[in-house]
């Protein structure tokens, strides 16, 4: 329904689900479309509210905004970082992950990816970022330590939950090694991070909730890039191999 939005003004809801279902299904008349249209209403914009509310749940960028008028009316949202993802899916994934290390740099960490061989299932790792404005000082100790994985994968590849139990056991080991390492204090604040090219699908997303994983899908790892200022460090990329199908 919502690829029935043409541009970002504000149209009628309604308007929006009869041209939505005008175009999936044929041979039904205009009236019998109206009249569903009016029956279902209310159903479909509760349902998109609770997909905006997932949104911002999720720390990610909705592709539409809808207002809580009881007739509501809709508008597609505009992302800059759409083609920014169609060249994540398409560069080498250890580029990827060298990418989102510069996110963390931008962000103000100290931040690398990890060697290729025998990374035991974390990509890349940032140290001494502020949980705080820069404007005010705190101690380096106490500064949060991120570690991530990263799946270079195409859109229908969606992430599953067991991948990120998987990876949740390899970063506690990380940051455990870490804590021995001296590099993290044991109360120093730690964030678990999966960033991927696709998505993840609602068993992932509920397990990521609980356990407070910064788990960013495709789109929003997009926007993330290009508003830091990273996008000529993505562009410039050469290709690299065949996305992954599976």
């Amino acid at each position: 329904m919502k690829h029935a939005l043409v541009g970002q003004n504000w149209s009628s809801l309604e308007d929006v689900c009869v041209l939505a279902v005008s175009n999936n299904w044929a041979g039904v008349s205009e009236t019998q479309i109206y009249e569903l249209v009016e029956q279902n209403l209310p159903y479909v914009a509760e349902h998109l509210r609770d997909d905006a509310s997932e949104c911002t749940m999720d720390g990610a960028a909705p592709s539409f905004e809808i207002d809580n008028e009881q007739l509501p009316y809709i508008r597609a949202l505009s992302s800059s970082g759409r083609d920014l993802l169609v060249k994540l899916r398409t560069i080498d994934p250890s580029s990827v992950e060298k990418i989102c290390a510069e996110v963390l740099v931008k962000l103000g960490a100290e931040a690398q990816a990890t060697q290729q061989t025998h990374d035991g299932g974390v990509d890349f790792l940032g140290l001494h970022l502020r949980i705080v404005s820069s404007e005010f000082g705190v101690p380096v100790a106490c500064r949060a330590a991120v570690i991530g994985q990263t799946k270079r994968y195409k859109e229908t590849n969606a992430i599953k939950e067991t991948m990120l139990r998987e990876f949740v056991g390899a970063a506690t080991l990380r940051r455990h090694e870490l804590q021995r390492e001296g590099k993290i204090g044991p109360l120093a604040p730690v964030l678990y991070a999966f960033w991927t090219t696709s998505s993840f699908d609602p068993n992932a997303k509920r397990f990521a909730r609980a356990i407070g994983l910064w788990y960013m899908d495709g789109l929003t790892l997009a926007n993330y890039v290009d508003g830091l200022g990273l996008r000529n460090s993505v562009m410039s990329q050469p290709d690299g191999a065949a996305i992954r199908s599976c």
